[in-house]
């Protein structure tokens, strides 16, 4: 995973870089000179977390912690294996890539195999003694075309929460967001140019990148690996 992710984001910064000289070189005198240098220093500007900016909230700040809990009905489980684990860990681990704080999958994952009956995120977080718990919830989740198993596009739909963790215990849920993330956008993967478990691995990567810019600062063309 770490491998591809920093040569997308090198592509990704490159793009961004390329774009923000092209509109510098069109502009004259000393303001094209100022805003080069700041490019240079700055790098291309960044996009606020969605969640900061409603809750006015960090999940990069000092002390916070985090962890992240994913379910899925019991018939996506039974055509896509672990869909939940798996989003669950690569979110953890994209969350650690981008400095938040986030709790190993595997502490989440042994306190609910303890815990089967479960019934409020809010447990989970009481019992790890985290800031915030991030709640996935998925309700559909594909990864091919609709009847055509030659043709490899991931979806997948459902609701994203946060949950905040309360001093005198307890907590409440303080965001949240509907999922509806695609991949690729443009036109689907033919199963001749790469295999479903690779294609697997590249759409639970890219859904993790856009589940975590709700928390973590991106950038304008972030998305531009998403359309092929």
């Amino acid at each position: 995973m770490t491998c591809s992710h920093s040569t997308r984001r090198l592509l990704r910064v490159s793009i961004h870089l390329s774009a923000a000289v092209l509109v510098i070189v069109s502009l004259t005198g000393c303001l094209k000179q100022i805003l080069f240098l700041g490019l240079l220093i700055h790098g291309p500007p960044s996009i606020e977390p969605d969640f900061e900016s409603r809750t006015g909230k960090s999940m990069t700040a000092k002390g916070v912690t985090v962890a992240v809990l994913c379910e899925a009905p019991l018939e996506l489980q039974h055509d896509f294996g672990k869909v939940d684990r798996e989003v669950g860990k690569y979110l953890t681990f994209r969350l650690r890539e981008h400095q938040v704080n986030s709790v190993h999958h595997e502490r989440v994952q042994a306190w609910l195999d303890e815990h089967p009956d479960w019934d409020s995120p809010v447990e989970l977080g009481e019992a790890l003694g985290v800031t915030y718990v991030i709640h996935i919830e998925v309700e559909q989740h594909s990864l091919f075309e609709k009847n055509n198993q030659n043709l490899l596009r991931g979806r997948t739909e459902g609701l994203l929460s946060v949950y905040e963790m309360l001093p005198d215990g307890g907590g409440k849920r303080i965001y949240t967001r509907d999922i509806r993330a695609r991949h690729p956008r443009l036109a689907p993967r033919s199963t001749y140019n790469t295999t479903p478990a690779n294609f697997k691995r590249e759409y639970l990567s890219r859904l993790s990148d856009q589940l975590g810019w709700y928390f973590y600062e991106h950038h304008h063309g972030d998305d531009i690996p998403d359309a092929t």
